[in-house]
């Protein structure tokens, strides 16, 4: 009985010793997502969306750069330059993220984002961008983009 308990508690412990979870938050993965826009690093953004949008990249992109592919993934950057707050939700493999701020313009802004957790890496797989006329319009929860 002492060795069933013993090999039993060993598979558990090697089981879970193989498990490799990223610990990374979907905001975190926004923030990683805006340095490799920054510095131009698109092979990184890319690896950053979601499985769906990487498979029409490759598959439709022709002579397009990732920034004609992906106007709007690529402009986010540059959409919320004075981040003010987010929020984020997770809810099993879908997570949904709003972030809010002011553009160069001084513009209230709004990005939401919807990200799916794909072998324990959030992936980017929509944006939809939100212009305010005030700051009194920021959400104050994260919000799921509608996609269409």
């Amino acid at each position: 009985m002492k060795k069933l308990l013993i090999i039993s508690l060993f598979g558990f412990i090697t089981s879970c010793a193989n498990t490799v979870e990223n610990s990374t938050s979907p905001y975190q993965q926004y923030k990683q997502f805006l340095t490799s826009l920054k510095v131009k690093n698109y092979e990184d953004a890319l690896h950053m969306l979601s499985p769906y949008n990487q498979t029409r990249f490759h598959r439709e992109k022709g002579d397009e750069s990732f920034n004609e592919f992906f106007p709007f993934f690529s402009s986010v950057d540059s959409v919320v330059l004075k981040e003010i707050r987010y929020y984020e939700k997770v809810k099993g493999e879908k997570s949904c993220l709003t972030v809010s701020g002011y553009n160069k313009e001084g513009d209230p802004t709004t990005l939401n984002f919807e990200l799916l957790n794909v072998d324990g890496y959030w992936k980017l797989h929509y944006v939809h961008m939100a212009y305010h006329e005030t700051k009194n319009e920021f959400p104050d929860k994260a919000t799921c983009p509608v996609i269409p």
